[in-house]
């Protein structure tokens, strides 16, 4: 997806590198979709969908980058995705 798409209707940014689009709680679990911006392609940004357990250190993530798919496991995309949603979650926080 284009990154400039995605920057319209983000609820929140990190350094131009990261957008959260949505968060909402799911039964015990905090489901959010993000958008983190490619190294090698300055206009694509990779879907990353995050399920975390509040409270605890337990995360799934999926994200649809190439590495992803053909290694698994956690990519440098769900990484930045992760610290766009820590900072998110903190300032919603504060607003409270």
């Amino acid at each position: 997806m284009q990154c400039r798409e995605v920057s319209r209707s983000a609820v929140y940014r990190l350094d131009e590198e990261a957008y959260i689009l949505s968060v909402e709680r799911r039964g015990l679990w905090l489901v959010a979709v993000a958008y983190v911006r490619s190294q090698t392609e300055k206009e694509v940004c990779y879907q990353v969908v995050l399920k975390l357990r509040p409270g605890t250190r337990y995360f799934v993530g999926r994200c649809e980058c190439p590495d992803y798919k053909y290694r698994g496991g956690p990519c440098k995309h769900i990484v930045k995705a992760k610290v766009a949603l820590r900072e998110y979650l903190k300032m919603a926080k504060q607003t409270r």
